[in-house]
């Protein structure tokens, strides 16, 4: 089956395009069709690379991903513990330390993983390994003890509205996908959630969850004045931190603005924007600070040029 690379827009889109526009480039048209063997080196390489990641990022989502599991558990009738969602979440990132000291993925196998830091021989020490082990188990007890928690499962499984379903929809024509942590509904307004082990980005973060809201207001029509969004930073401190902001109208129309923005940007750098075609030269190289942590370095910078 052919696959048409199809233009749309998501958060971590637009952020790739503000920070390096060869990066973008590689992450969304560069890498087309090298999960295919027959498909041209460099394609492949590019493929195999958007595929790194950073310990801090993969941290995050080895949280989100036991999170996940305990909620859907839950909603199915079942308890997972607090110890032995520890012993899962290890062992998931113990394997994938193994797993990336072997050295990852031929670049076919989707549930491989391979660290940035092991492809580009940046040492992670053990203790920075026992850091990120001791943290990612810190967010996963401050989730648990935490009053969101209790009152999620307080709430009936029927008014549970989302758990972490790749979500979309059509804004102005042009496909937009979110992913929501957790959403619920209280009499009749709407509880976003969105985990974060992280630091605090509040004005990133309130896009983010700005755009949450533009979709439970459109596809569900749950008015504006019945949102509230909660962004819960696991990480900070020894219960976390909550942020509750409400949505407004305002907020709304500013969220469709930055929309209509961004993917005026992006498309204004196609060669042919009906079919969503790209050229690499077209799309400028953002060479400094930002070039150290680039998955992409082996196939851009010349010192860092793939070799066959």
């Amino acid at each position: 089956m052919v696959f048409k690379n199809e233009f749309s827009w998501s958060k971590s889109r637009d952020g790739i395009f503000r920070e390096c526009r060869r990066k973008y480039f590689f992450n969304h048209y560069g890498f087309w069709n090298g999960w295919i063997a027959s498909e041209d080196d460099r394609i492949k390489r590019i493929y195999y690379l958007k595929k790194l990641n950073g310990k801090e990022v993969w941290m995050g989502s080895a949280v989100h991903g036991v999170i996940e599991f305990i909620l859907k558990k839950f909603r199915s009738g079942e308890e997972v513990s607090l110890s032995h969602a520890v012993v899962i979440l290890r062992k998931r990132m113990e394997s994938d330390f193994v797993m990336s000291k072997l050295g990852g993925y031929t670049g076919f196998k989707t549930n491989a993983h391979r660290f940035f830091e092991d492809e580009y021989d940046i040492e992670i020490s053990e203790d920075e390994k026992a850091e990120l082990f001791d943290k990612a188990e810190r967010c996963l007890r401050n989730f648990y003890n935490s009053d969101i928690f209790m009152e999620i499962r307080r709430t009936p499984v029927e008014d549970w509205v989302t758990l972490e379903d790749f979500l979309s929809f059509d804004f102005e024509s042009t496909r937009v996908y979110l992913s929501i942590d957790f959403a619920m509904r209280k009499g009749d307004k709407v509880i976003l959630y969105d985990w974060k082990t992280g630091k605090e980005r509040k004005s990133d973060y309130e896009l983010q969850m700005g755009l949450y809201s533009l979709y439970v207001a459109d596809k569900l029509g749950i008015p504006t004045e019945n949102i509230t969004a909660k962004m819960f930073y696991l990480g900070i401190g020894d219960e976390g931190k909550v942020d509750s902001f409400e949505v407004d109208s305002e907020r709304l129309e500013f969220v469709r603005e930055y929309l209509r923005g961004s993917i005026l940007e992006m498309k204004k750098l196609l060669k042919d924007i009906s079919e969503n075609e790209a050229v690499e030269d077209d799309f400028e190289k953002c060479e400094g600070y930002w070039c150290s942590r680039c998955n992409f370095r082996k196939v851009c910078l010349e010192k860092w040029s793939f070799q066959e």
